[in-house]
């Protein structure tokens, strides 16, 4: 197993800035291309759902009016050699916040989820190949009663 560069460091880290910038916009174009062909995202609940899906979670919270004030807030990112040794993956584990407004001006920490992925490089651009994303804890943030359901897998 290789090291991890700088410059690949810095990639992956951009990313996860891309990603979550459109996750939090609801740019469905820009956050499915963050994947590798056959990504997937396996959530807190043990479902394994496509790039779309989370896309269409996105543009569901994007137009809901406490929904669109979600932020995801990485906090902690570290690459790691890709434990296979393929030289174009990288594993991937990270922490980030999700806040968001229900009563303004009050910010409330919604979740707080860890993640662990592999990236992989595709034509010289690093992507998603797999997430695996969980809760710290069940009761990690507050739901209210109107929030928008996932969309059909």
């Amino acid at each position: 197993m290789g090291e991890v560069s700088v410059e690949d460091r810095v990639l992956i880290r951009e990313l996860y800035d891309k990603f979550y910038f459109a996750l939090n916009d609801g740019d469905a174009e820009v956050q499915t291309a963050c994947f590798a062909p056959g990504g997937s995202i396996q959530l807190y609940s043990g479902d394994v759902v496509s790039p779309e899906f989370s896309a269409a979670t996105g543009q569901k919270w994007s137009n809901d009016p406490v929904g669109k004030t979600y932020q995801h807030h990485v906090t902690n990112l570290v690459v790691y050699p890709d434990p296979e040794g393929r030289e174009d993956h990288r594993s991937v584990r990270m922490y980030f916040l999700v806040t968001g407004v229900w009563e303004p001006p009050n910010i409330l920490v919604r979740w707080s989820c860890k993640a662990n992925d592999v990236v992989q490089r595709v034509d010289g651009e690093w992507l998603f190949w797999s997430r695996k994303i969980s809760l710290n804890h069940e009761a990690t943030g507050p739901h209210w009663s109107n929030e928008p359901p996932h969309p059909d897998r």
